[in-house]
C-alpha cells in the first residue's frame, strides 16, 4: 500500500507541474484601431470552405433557399471588439471612397478573414455632399455630418447604424445629428444606407416611408450586418434575380419585407442593418467572392466591413 501512495503522490505532482506550465505561446491582442492592414491569415485556421476558428475568431456560413431565392448567413464571433473593423479607400489621401476595386481586392489589402460591402453608394462624393441624411464616421473621424432634421417632423431622413468601441450595434430610426450626438458610447463607424430591419429584437415591417430611398420594393441582391449577442454577429446576404438557386432555377430575389422576414427568421437577431445591395454586394471569405450564384455581373466598391484575428503566436 505505501508503494501505491508514493505512485499516486508522484503522479498528482507531475500533473501539478504540467498545469503549472502554460500550454501556448500565443495570445489575444487588441488590435490597434489606426492599423490598416492586419498581419497575414494562418491558413491552418480555416476548416473547410465555410469556416474559419481560432482563439479569437469563429466564421461560419450557411447556405440556403428562401422563397426560391438563395441565401447565405454568416455567423460570426469575435474576442476583442477591435476585431471588427471598416476599411475605405482613399482616407490616406484625404478623398474618402476615391479609387474603388473589387471586394475580393479589399479584403485581401486589409487580410480580412471575413468581409462584406458597406456604404458603398453614400461614400459617391456627388451624392454624399448634397444628399441630406448622411452621417459618415470611420475610425472615429466624422468626414460628413448631413442629418439633418426635418422642418414639419424633426425627424431625419434615414436610418443609421452607429459601431462603438465596444463592438456594440445600435440602429437610430431616421436620425438627426443631434440624435447621434447624444449617443453616449465612443462611435468608431457609422453607415447611412439602411433602413434598419431589425431595431432592439423587433423586427421592422413598414418601409412605406422610405420605399423609393431605399428601393424597398425592388427585387434585387441584398445583405445586411446585425448582432446577435455580445461580440457576436450575423451577416446575411439574398440572391437577386439575375442568379440561380443550387437547383438552377432563376432566384426571384427579396423585396425589403422579405428580405426583413429572412433575416429576423434567423431567431436571435437584435439589430441588423441593410447595406448597399445590387451588384455592389459583396460577401468575401478565403478572399473569394461567395455570393455568385452563377452571376458573375460586380461593381468595384470603396468600403467594407470585416473581422480580423486577434490571435498573436509567437514565433
Amino acid at each position: 500500500m505505501p508503494g501505491i501512495r508514493k505512485q499516486a503522490a508522484a503522479l498528482l505532482c507531475l500533473a501539478a507541474l504540467l498545469f503549472s506550465v502554460p500550454t501556448s505561446s500565443a495570445d489575444i491582442s487588441p488590435i490597434p484601431w489606426d492599423q490598416e492592414v492586419m498581419p497575414a491569415v494562418n491558413e491552418t485556421y480555416y476548416i473547410g470552405e465555410r469556416e474559419y476558428k481560432d482563439p479569437s475568431l469563429h466564421v461560419t456560413i450557411e447556405e440556403g433557399v428562401y422563397n426560391n431565392t438563395s441565401y447565405l448567413v454568416a455567423r460570426i464571433k469575435i474576442a476583442d471588439p477591435t476585431q471588427l473593423r471598416s476599411y475605405v479607400t482613399g482616407l490616406d489621401s484625404g478623398q474618402l471612397g476615391r479609387y474603388p476595386k473589387y471586394g475580393t481586392e479589399l479584403a485581401e489589402h486589409v487580410n480580412a478573414v471575413f468581409a462584406i460591402s458597406g456604404d458603398v453608394n453614400n461614400l459617391d462624393k456627388k451624392r454624399y455632399g448634397t444628399k441630406n441624411g448622411k452621417h459618415i464616421t470611420r475610425a472615429f473621424q466624422t468626414y460628413v455630418a448631413n442629418a439633418k432634421a426635418d422642418s414639419k417632423t424633426g425627424l431625419g431622413s434615414l436610418d443609421i447604424l452607429l459601431i462603438d468601441d465596444k463592438g456594440d450595434l445600435t440602429i437610430l430610426e431616421r436620425a438627426t445629428e443631434e440624435d447621434i450626438e447624444k449617443y453616449p458610447g465612443n462611435i468608431v463607424s457609422t453607415y447611412s444606407f439602411g433602413p434598419g430591419i431589425v431595431i432592439n429584437g423587433v423586427q421592422m415591417t413598414d418601409f412605406t416611408y422610405r420605399a423609393s430611398a431605399y428601393g424597398a420594393n425592388k427585387r434585387a441582391q441584398r445583405i445586411c450586418i446585425g448582432q446577435t449577442g455580445p461580440l457576436e454577429y450575423i451577416s446575411v446576404y439574398s440572391a437577386g434575380p439575375d442568379q440561380k438557386t443550387p437547383e438552377g432555377k432563376k432566384c426571384k430575389g427579396l423585396t425589403m419585407n422579405e428580405f426583413s422576414d429572412l433575416v429576423y427568421s434567423q431567431g436571435d437577431v437584435i439589430n441588423a442593418y441593410n447595406l448597399d445591395g445590387g451588384t455592389s454586394t459583396w460577401m468575401v471569405f478565403r478572399n473569394e467572392r461567395l455570393n455568385v450564384f452563377g452571376n458573375r455581373s460586380r461593381n468595384t466598391i470603396s468600403d467594407i466591413i470585416y473581422f480580423a484575428s486577434a490571435y498573436q503566436e509567437d514565433e
